[in-house]
């Protein structure tokens, strides 16, 4: 685990199982997660690091959008977990699915499903029948906030170009928001291309918000805001 601020830390990320970075924030009250990375192994790993670093464990677990490099380790949660509406309802329906090799070609067959994360998650578990979905324990609408004591979060459900149900956290003291994937192309629900509309409003959205840096899931992990605005304004 490696420390941004004295506020923010994060776990690297492995892009051969697409496990994403996975953010702690630390306050004089508590610690928040942020994402529980693609499996139970990853969510341990992650407790293994903050305690290695001598922080407490985090009281509560917040999740950034419903798909699985970013869920699945919720399983071995056993704080609360919050989210989105939205999420919760991507997770009931992902928790229906069945994880056996032939139900997994049928959902790529359906689309249901990419052939990416199928890729990703047989490098992940050695065994796919292992794979099991929760939902979470607290759900909001629009917007919640987190009183760390010495730090706040703020918790903000957007459309944006990756995913209609995406919760970006704007840690307010530093100027950083956690946006996990939201930059990136809907690889789902629009053939893996960005929305123009959808795009345009991510973009104006995070020109109106006070922020330094910007904290992905993949990739190098931070950006600042001018990075990230000509990242965007370029793929329009």
């Amino acid at each position: 685990m490696k420390k941004f601020t004295d506020h923010i830390y994060y776990m690297e990320n492995n892009p051969v199982t697409d496990q994403p970075y996975v953010y702690l924030i630390h306050g004089s009250k508590f610690n928040l997660q942020i994402d529980a990375g693609n499996s139970p192994e990853n969510y341990y790993k992650f407790l293994l690091e903050v305690k290695d670093l001598g922080l407490k464990e985090p009281k509560l677990l917040a999740i950034t959008h419903w798909h699985w490099d970013h869920t699945f380790g919720m399983v071995a949660c056993n704080v609360p977990m919050i989210a989105s509406v939205k999420t919760n309802t991507y997770l009931k329906k992902v928790k229906d699915w069945k994880w056996t090799e032939e139900a997994m070609q049928q959902r790529l067959k359906t689309g249901e499903d990419i052939q990416f994360c199928y890729d990703c998650m047989h490098k992940q578990y050695s065994d796919i029948g292992m794979i099991q979905v929760r939902e979470a324990d607290i759900t909001f609408d629009s917007e919640i906030v987190f009183d760390l004591g010495d730090i706040h979060v703020k918790g903000i459900h957007i459309d944006t170009p990756h995913t209609r149900d995406a919760v970006l956290y704007y840690v307010e003291e530093e100027k950083v928001v956690i946006a996990a994937d939201a930059e990136y192309e809907d690889y789902y629900d629009n053939n893996s291309q960005y929305d123009p509309a959808r795009l345009v409003f991510f973009i104006q959205f995070l020109e109106e918000l006070d922020f330094e840096y910007y904290l992905r899931g993949h990739d190098d992990f931070k950006l600042t805001k001018v990075e990230i605005l000509n990242k965007l304004k370029a793929a329009m």
